[in-house]
């Protein structure tokens, strides 16, 4: 995935989004998550960016390596200024630097600025309509597979006599 995406970065944002629905697909399936869990809260439990985040990321690491590569042509290839202002439909490689951020990417950077998942905070960004307060709370039922609430257990042992 990280070959060329300096190059694919810049491509329509339609086909980035259907690599993101790919990549959101493996990981429902991966961890097993319902369907009502957010991508969002995906994302940052897994700490994994998001592909539009991945080729921004991959696209300024190769901007920025490609200033000291020996080849010349290499140097005055990415030697460029991006400019705002480009006619549409005409985007070069380092128009992705310029994009702003996706919005799973916006949310997860809103919630923690380290872009590090904090274990004990597990407040919402958003209020839930359905489902339960948290994954966490949630085990699979021998029964069918559902998910239920766990019920707290009895640790007091009584016997008969």
């Amino acid at each position: 995935m990280s070959y060329a995406s300096a190059c694919f970065a810049h491509v329509r944002p339609s086909a980035i989004n259907k690599l993101q629905v790919v990549q959101n697909r493996f990981m429902r399936i991966a961890t097993g998550a319902p369907w009502y869990l957010r991508n969002s809260d995906l994302h940052r439990d897994l700490q994994l960016p998001t592909i539009a985040a991945h080729f921004k990321m991959i696209s300024k690491r190769f901007f920025d390596t490609a200033s000291i590569h020996p080849n010349p042509l290499v140097i005055q290839a990415s030697n460029y200024s991006p400019s705002p202002n480009s006619k549409l439909g005409k985007r070069r490689p380092k128009d992705v630097l310029l994009d702003p951020d996706d919005q799973i990417t916006t949310d997860n950077t809103n919630n923690n600025p380290n872009n590090t998942p904090d274990i004990r905070n597990t407040h919402r960004l958003r209020r839930r309509r359905r489902g339960p307060v948290s994954y966490t709370s949630l085990r699979r039922s021998a029964v069918g597979g559902r998910h239920v609430f766990n019920q707290p257990t009895n640790t007091s042992t009584t016997t008969t006599s």
